[in-house]
C-alpha cells in the first residue's frame, strides 16, 4: 500500500505537469486566390464589370473547413479555417481573375461608386472536403454564376448563367493538401468561367 501510495505521488505531479507544458492545437488560416496565367483577352468587351456578391449555401458559409463524411453528414474542422467569409474570399478570387483575363475593360468590387453596365454575382452550393467511403478524398466546387445588365430599362436583365461543378483529389489528408485541392478547383472553375464570357461577349449590350 504504501509502496502504491509513492508510485502515485511521483506520477501525478509528472502528468500535470506534461499536461500543462503541452502547448494548445492552434487555428490555422487559409486563402484561396488561384492565379490565372497565360496572355489577357484584352478589351473584348470596353466596358466596367462589377463584381457583386457571393453567397454561400450552409454549411459552407462559415470560416471553417467542412468535411462530408456521408450522404447526410457533415462535420466542420474548427482548427482549419479561411481568412475571411468565404462570400469575400471567392468574390475577391472571381474579381482579380476577370481582371487578370481582360475580356472587360476592368472589374471592380462592389463597394465601389462607379455604376455598374454588367453586374456579376454567384452563388455557391457546395463546398466540401469529401470524405465519403469508396472514393479517393477530393475537394468539391459547385457554384452558378449570373451575369446582368444594369442599365436604364435593362436593370436586373440576365445575360449569362451558367453552373459549374468541380472536383480535385486530395493527394493526403493534411490541411495544406486539402487548401491545395480547393485552389485548384476553384481554379479550373474561374478558367471555364472566363472562356464562356469570352464566347458570350459579343452579345452583351452597350449603353
Amino acid at each position: 500500500m504504501k509502496l502504491r501510495l509513492l508510485i502515485l505521488t511521483i506520477l501525478v505531479p509528472m502528468i500535470v505537469s506534461c499536461s500543462i507544458q503541452q502547448k494548445p492545437l492552434e487555428v490555422q488560416h487559409w486563402r484561396l486566390m488561384p492565379d490565372r496565367a497565360g496572355p489577357e483577352k484584352t478589351n473584348q468587351v470596353p466596358f466596367w464589370l462589377t463584381q457583386g456578391t457571393i453567397g454561400i449555401a450552409s454549411p459552407f458559409d462559415s470560416k471553417s473547413f467542412v468535411y462530408r463524411l456521408d450522404d447526410q453528414n457533415y462535420e466542420k474542422d474548427f482548427y482549419n479555417e479561411y481568412i475571411t467569409l468565404p462570400s469575400e474570399m471567392l468574390a475577391a478570387a472571381t474579381r482579380q481573375w476577370l481582371n487578370k483575363a481582360g475580356i472587360f475593360q476592368f472589374a471592380v468590387s462592389n463597394g465601389n461608386s462607379l455604376l455598374p453596365l454588367y453586374l456579376l454575382q454567384g452563388t455557391v452550393d457546395e463546398m466540401y472536403i469529401d470524405f465519403r467511403k469508396n472514393q479517393p478524398p477530393a475537394a468539391v466546387f459547385t457554384v452558378e454564376y449570373f451575369l446582368s445588365s444594369a442599365d436604364g430599362a435593362r436593370k436586373n436583365n440576365v445575360l449569362f448563367r451558367k453552373k459549374y461543378t468541380q472536383r480535385e483529389n486530395i493527394s493526403d489528408n493534411s490541411a495544406k493538401s486539402m487548401a491545395k485541392a480547393q485552389q485548384v478547383a476553384l481554379g479550373k472553375i474561374l478558367a471555364q468561367l472566363e472562356e464562356d464570357l469570352l464566347k458570350e461577349a459579343s452579345s452583351f449590350p452597350k449603353p
